[in-house]
């Protein structure tokens, strides 16, 4: 399949702004969403500097709003065309011990990585079950692999929408042309886990560019081979 337009939340910084250049560079129409006016026009400047044709549509908003995304998906289908691809990659995290967290952590986590991840999806799969097509990916994280002490309600906020995904992807799984991949990365260089390891473990962080590159590969596995679940490990000491 050929895909035109793709469209990320959380897309300003990190593993989103990774992905939209790279849909970018592959030629796609890009949306992006995150709720910083000024680090959405640097990503749509650094998207045009890879590829001067490619056609951005910035969108301050933010996931914790449950219509924001719908109106977000709406704008990019107005300014760029249909939707094939929507990306779920919106979320914050502490690392603290559960107890630790200030009531605000507890609420902004809840908010953004679980309710407004499933109000994202929800809008997403509304257009794509429509028009019986579509790929659905969600940013997913080992945690949800593995127990952890240092990330609990990060890791809980994860497991709970990388668990709605792989039920959709089982509802929609004899049609070829709907996609629902979790993209499952170990620790990765984003401004997440910066600061809280020592410097010279940053080398066995993932790249966002690595992940950019393994998610568009899934995308594009063949009709009859779906991937649901990509893990990316890393090979260092994590």
């Amino acid at each position: 399949m050929s895909y035109q337009c793709v469209a990320i939340t959380g897309a300003s910084s990190g593993i989103g702004r990774a992905i939209a250049l790279k849909m970018g560079q592959e030629n796609l129409s890009v949306g992006i969403l995150a709720r910083r006016h000024d680090k959405l026009e640097e990503v749509a400047a650094e998207i045009k500097a890879v590829n001067p044709e490619a056609k951005v549509f910035p969108f301050q908003g933010d996931v914790r709003d449950k219509n924001s995304v719908k109106v977000f998906l709406n704008e990019t289908e107005n300014f760029l065309g249909e939707v094939d691809i929507f990306v779920n990659n919106a979320g914050i995290g502490f690392s603290e011990s559960f107890t630790s967290l200030s009531p605000e952590q507890v609420e902004g986590m809840l908010e953004t990585n679980f309710s407004g991840s499933v109000w994202s999806i929800y809008h997403a799969m509304k257009l794509f079950e429509k028009r019986k097509k579509g790929v659905l990916v969600n940013i997913s994280s080992t945690t949800v692999l593995k127990a952890s002490s240092t990330v609990p309600l990060y890791a809980a906020t994860k497991l709970g929408v990388h668990g709605l995904v792989r039920a959709l992807e089982e509802e929609h799984l004899t049609n070829p042309d709907m996609k629902m991949i979790n993209i499952t990365p170990g620790p990765t260089l984003t401004g997440i886990i910066q600061g809280t390891i020592a410097k010279a473990d940053e080398k066995n962080l993932i790249s966002p560019d690595d992940i950019a590159h393994w998610m568009w590969l899934a995308i594009n596995s063949p009709k009859n081979c779906k991937v649901s679940n990509l893990v990316l490990r890393n090979s260092g000491t994590f």
